[in-house]
């Protein structure tokens, strides 16, 4: 269910045809199948098999952080060991991408991202406490998170040190990021919404933590005009 308002969600965005969406389906699950197969024509998609490590044992013994982390390395490595692609986005399955996703992190490699010297690590798009009055133009510096974020080619040697095959990888780039001094850039205005509220490291279950998720952060679904914008950086 997730997965389906996602991907309805990904139609919507302003520029989706201009892309190649990749898709890594951990399994063989028929329904989850069937709604992939149902993705628009107008998108140009791929999908990918993936099978989680360790004929899945793991999650017997410990949690499915195991699975999260190979695959989210799976699709980086096919995205610039394959590909060559200059860029990535990565989008779990349960975020859902505002119409201007996939403009803003355009416009955020070509003002941030591939820059030379540049110490930005990644562009993400999440900010729970993202308002309608929220300037679509500033970004602010706050550690990594996995919420749909963006990165480059010049920067994937890096992250592939970095990972880890049990825990959570995203808190250990968070940390050695800060170490190494790369910066990891939020909006102040949010580009996802989260729905996935149970799960591996979130357990939204109190009724006002909710209502902070599902009405007051808001994410706006007008198209942005970018040209010719530069992003604005502050320090909160």
């Amino acid at each position: 269910n997730y997965l389906q308002r996602v991907l309805d969600g990904l139609a919507k965005v302003d520029g989706i045809n201009e892309t190649v969406v990749i898709i890594s389906q951990d399994g063989a699950q028929s329904s989850v199948t069937s709604v992939l197969l149902s993705i628009p024509s107008h998108i140009r998609t791929l999908i990918l098999s993936h099978t989680p490590p360790y004929f899945s044992l793991p999650r017997y013994v410990d949690s499915n952080e195991y699975a999260t982390s190979a695959n989210v390395k799976f699709l980086l490595e096919f995205a610039f060991e394959y590909m060559l692609a200059d860029g990535a986005i990565l989008l779990e399955s349960d975020l859902i991408p505002s119409v201007d996703f996939y403009r803003y992190h355009q416009w955020t490699y070509r003002n941030l991202l591939a820059v030379n010297n540049s110490k930005i690590l990644s562009i993400h798009s999440f900010n729970l406490y993202s308002t309608n009055s929220s300037d679509p133009y500033t970004l602010f510096p706050r550690g990594f998170d996995s919420w749909g974020w963006s990165t480059a080619r010049t920067r994937w040697l890096w992250l592939k040190a970095q990972w880890t095959k049990y825990n959570n990888w995203d808190s250990i780039v968070s940390r050695t990021a800060k170490r190494d001094g790369w910066l990891c850039m939020l909006p102040k205005l949010s580009r996802t919404r989260m729905i996935g509220l149970q799960g591996i490291n979130v357990n939204v279950r109190e009724e006002s933590e909710k209502r902070q998720f599902e009405e007051k952060m808001y994410m706006s679904d007008k198209r942005i005009e970018y040209n010719g914008k530069r992003p604005i950086i502050v320090s909160s």
